[in-house]
């Protein structure tokens, strides 16, 4: 123990605040005073007996491909490297403090009863993070991370995910030549037929239910909408790629994969044309880990607007003009064949909402028999004051019941977002364990993941990756 790290200590111990620089290596115990650490790119790392805890910037690209890190991240490092795993982000103005009546924290930790005993708090401040524990008996312990600040390491292991699905897509990631683009999508649909998870329906067919077993980290992303961008923060974040590849997770998408959003950019299709090229690929790579349901705007049909836009339309002729009237029919054999349902213990997930009759789960794997449960479960939407006609918690409660899960089983849906300042929605609508999802915003992309039983929000900041990835094959 050396004189300098004595004297730090040993003035710290009456109270109050005071600003410190640790150097690597040294282990400071929070006894009381607030200890106000600057900024300097650093990562921290957090002893509370058997837990650890770990502290990193957010490293996020920006349009120039420059990284910068506003935002830091807590997370549990033996749960979080394999990922996926519950983190904590901390934004500048933010504390965040480990109490017990904090909703969703205890799947952070790997000893949560070793860090409840504590009352460890680290507030952002912009310029600097402060650390406190008023409680010494038990010994809180704070140190810097060897070398120049793991944010850097972090951000590494996103680009080597990056690359990965570089490798997946087969290089740079542009809307395939026609050939190319026809023999993957028949080779998806072939397999679709016998999708795993998929109790076969009357026809002999992958019916309408997706049965997730339990062995498997759920994901599940909202509304993407041409939002490539997006898929790929996804899949570069918290450890999904190698998941993924070692078959411990499993990535459900909640359709609506297609068709812009975006004021002025609503009638551009070619970015929907390379989402579903990457889509293909991914599906093709994970057959049993990627997954994705029919959305209202997964069609071609003249119903499917927006702003008055024939989007559905749209889609199709683009396709007809780019790749032929054989690939449309083999898009349009993909829609029929994409899982309605998708159901795991811990949660339930369809697209726009519940049905309002009662159903069953023969009746949802045989769903193609029934065209109006298909229109429910992907046009319509949470009852409002502006629309009286739809579900409503009874009809999310009969839903459970009908496949045989309990009452705080997880209900997720996308399709229509609540407000415009957020991208999850928990309880959405005064509705308990009913949550909104969704993933097409241009600054934050929402998701859910499921650990230890139960279904965790995640919001990640939006990037730029595809110009990224794409500059890394010239």
């Amino acid at each position: 123990m050396t004189l300098s790290f004595l004297t730090r200590l040993r003035d710290r111990l009456g109270g109050g605040s005071e600003t410190l620089t640790p150097v690597p290596g040294e282990r400071l115990r929070l006894s009381g005073k607030a200890l106000r650490v600057p900024l300097l790119g650093s990562s921290f790392e957090v002893e509370m007996g058997r837990q650890r805890l770990q502290i990193h910037p957010d490293l996020t690209l920006d349009p120039g491909g420059r990284a910068s890190s506003p935002d830091f991240l807590l997370f549990d490092p033996e749960r979080y490297f394999p990922g996926p795993a519950h983190f904590l982000r901390l934004a500048p103005g933010q504390k965040v403090a480990i109490s017990h009546g904090v909703e969703d924290q205890k799947q952070l930790f790997s000893f949560p009863r070793e860090a409840y005993r504590r009352y460890f708090q680290v507030r952002h401040e912009g310029d600097a993070l402060v650390f406190k524990d008023p409680i010494s008996e038990l010994g809180t312990y704070l140190s810097v991370l060897a070398g120049e600040g793991e944010g850097g390491h972090l951000l590494e292991r996103r680009r080597q995910a990056l690359r990965q699905v570089m490798g997946i897509f087969g290089g740079a990631l542009e809307p395939l030549p026609s050939e190319a683009a026809l023999t993957d999508l028949e080779r998806v649909n072939r397999l679709l037929r016998d999708a795993p998870h998929r109790p076969k329906d009357a026809d002999g067919n992958a019916g309408g239910l997706l049965e997730l077993p339990a062995g498997l980290t759920p994901v599940v992303v909202g509304d993407l909408h041409a939002r490539v961008d997006n898929l790929l923060k996804i899949l570069s974040e918290n450890g999904l790629i190698g998941a993924l590849e070692r078959r411990e997770a499993a990535l459900i998408l909640l359709g609506d994969e297609v068709h812009q959003e975006t004021e002025g950019q609503i009638e551009e299709m070619d970015s929907s044309v390379l989402m579903m090229d990457l889509l293909v690929k991914l599906r093709l790579r994970f057959p049993a880990q990627v997954f994705f349901l029919l959305g209202n705007h997964d069609s071609f049909s003249t119903e499917v607007m927006k702003q008055g836009v024939p989007q559905g339309l749209l889609w199709r002729k683009r396709l007809q003009a780019l790749r032929g009237e054989e690939y449309v029919e083999q898009m349009e054999l993909l829609y029929r064949q994409l899982p309605l349902v998708a159901v795991s213990d811990s949660f339930v997930a369809c697209h726009a909402g519940p049905p309002r009759s009662r159903v069953s789960r023969e009746t949802l794997i045989d769903i193609r028999r029934f065209p109006g449960l298909v229109h429910e479960l992907t046009w319509t939407r949470a009852r409002t004051p502006g629309f009286p006609a739809g579900y409503g918690p009874s009809d999310v409660s009969r839903f459970r019941k009908s496949l045989g899960l309990a009452e705080g089983t997880a209900f997720i849906v996308g399709h229509h977002p609540v407000s415009e300042d957020s991208t999850v929605w928990l309880n959405a609508r005064r509705v308990a364990n009913h949550h909104v999802v969704f993933s097409a915003k241009s600054d934050e992309i929402g998701s859910m993941i499921g650990i230890d039983g139960e279904m965790v929000p995640h919001v990640y900041p939006a990037e730029p990756l595809l110009r990224w990835v794409n500059e890394q094959t010239r």
